[in-house]
Order: C-alpha cells, then sequence, then structure tokens
C-alpha cells in the first residue's frame, strides 16, 4: 500500500459551447496576458503560445459570445496593438471568482482522497444519492425548477436541461455532504429544503465527523460537520437531526433505472 500523501486532486474550470472550447483556463490567461502587454503577439509570446493559437482563440471566444473580447490596432509587427473590452474584463472576474470557489471545494476533498489512498477504503461519504418522484416541472430560459416528492415532503432543485424528465418519473439525485447545515430542531432558515433523520453513526476522522442519518424512505443521508459543531450540539447515535440545504446544492442525476 503507497503511504504517501503527495497525491493532488485536480481540477480546472471549461466553459464549452456547441460543443466547442469557449472558455479555458489558457484562453483566461491570454486575456490577462494581453491586458499587461498590450498585445496579441506579446500576450501569446508571454505564456509561451503562438501568435496563430492566440488568434484563433480570440477569433473563437469572440464568435461564441456573440460579442467581442479583443479589439485590435492597426499597424505594428504582429498584428499591432490591442486590448480586451469591458466585456472581457467582467469575464475574467467572473471567472476569477468561480474558480476560487470551485478550487476551495477541490481543496476540501484533498484530505479525503489521501485518507482513502493511505487506508485503501473508499467510502461513499461525499454525496448521497437518494429517489424521489418528479411532483412538477418548470423550466424558463434553459434553467428548470424540479418539485420532488421524497417520502412525506417536498424537495426543491434547479437544473440546467430537463433530462427528459416528466411531472410522475422516478429520478434520482445527489446531495453532497458538505453542504447541508444541520439542527437539532426545526429552525427559519433561507435553505428551501429538509429532510429529517435519525443518526445511526457518527464518524469522527481529525477535524471532521460524519454523520448517518437514516431518513424515513429507509435510505442514507451523510452529513460532514466538524468536531465543534459535534460538541455544540451535543449530538447522539439514536438522536433525530434536522437537516438543511439549498436547490442547487441537489444535482439531479436523471431518471432512476
Amino acid at each position: 500500500m503507497n503511504e504517501s500523501t503527495d497525491y493532488e486532486l485536480v481540477s480546472r474550470l471549461y466553459l464549452l459551447h456547441e460543443k466547442e472550447s469557449f472558455i479555458t483556463p489558457e484562453r483566461i490567461e491570454l486575456l490577462r496576458s494581453i491586458v499587461r502587454v498590450g498585445s496579441i503577439s506579446g500576450g501569446a509570446k508571454a505564456i509561451s503560445k503562438s501568435y496563430k493559437w492566440a488568434w484563433d482563440s480570440i477569433a473563437q471566444m469572440n464568435a461564441h459570445a456573440g460579442r467581442e473580447l479583443v479589439q485590435r490596432s492597426s499597424g505594428g509587427k504582429g498584428g499591432g496593438g490591442a486590448k480586451v473590452t469591458a466585456f472581457a474584463e467582467a469575464l475574467i472576474s467572473y471567472y476569477d471568482d468561480l474558480e476560487r470557489v470551485h478550487q476551495s471545494k477541490i481543496a476540501r476533498y484533498q484530505e479525503r482522497f489521501n485518507h482513502a489512498f493511505e487506508t485503501g477504503v473508499f467510502s461513499n461519504d461525499i454525496a448521497s444519492t437518494l429517489q424521489g418522484q418528479v411532483d412538477a416541472i418548470s423550466c424558463d430560459e434553459g434553467v428548470c425548477e424540479l418539485r420532488i416528492a421524497y417520502g412525506t415532503t417536498m424537495l426543491h432543485a434547479k437544473c440546467k436541461r430537463t433530462l427528459g424528465l416528466s411531472k410522475g418519473c422516478e429520478v434520482a439525485f445527489m446531495v453532497e455532504s458538505n453542504q447541508i447545515i444541520i439542527a437539532k430542531e426545526a429552525v427559519a432558515i433561507s435553505a428551501q429544503n429538509l429532510l429529517v433523520g435519525q443518526i445511526i453513526e457518527i464518524v469522527q476522522e481529525a477535524k471532521n465527523v460524519y454523520l448517518d442519518l437514516l431518513l424515513e424512505t429507509q435510505e442514507h443521508l451523510r452529513v460532514l460537520i466538524t468536531t465543534n459543531a459535534l460538541e455544540q450540539f451535543d449530538l447522539q447515535v439514536g438522536e433525530d437531526c434536522f437537516a438543511y440545504f439549498k436547490t442547487y446544492h441537489i444535482t439531479i442525476l436523471g431518471e432512476k433505472n
């Protein structure tokens, strides 16, 4: 067994449009480089890319965005000067914010991957897969809102496409363990979704604590909390626990097989 803790979980954000590359980490870096250098050729050279690659990337981004991200000025070796538009500057800032959130989530899972490889045990505690029935579905501008009947409660979720779902069909969905807020009683918070379960197991690993909640459907909901939260709420096996989570913390997997 490999006892090294040098495993590195890597994930980068890519945006496709009509199955073609649109926004990639390299293209964002190109835009930043053009801001610094003031030309396409110089910006490409600064990140060790060819002028052709840079120009093809800019042309493709402009086409997919339906507006210019980079404006050229004539004259000069290598195509003259260039500057990014206000839209591109906003895009860079938005991508950076999204990347920071994305990487913070990846970092939270890094310890779990290290532990799994060191022990050789790959437990299913990152997320819980549950099954319910679509009670209602409505779509507007590419975003679909679902109401899912789960046991005696209704859950609310959003997704980017219908996945072929319709009212009455059985659906599988996933809830991430670290996106759940727990309480020992019902409270008024902004999260739309609530599931109540009995704590049947508490597993402590370093600063993390995993709760295994048995739901009314006899399915299991795994919840990640801190040791401080465990002590603060004085959670015990056998107690009921209220689990809250927001609509966008449900990932729709598709129709139940």
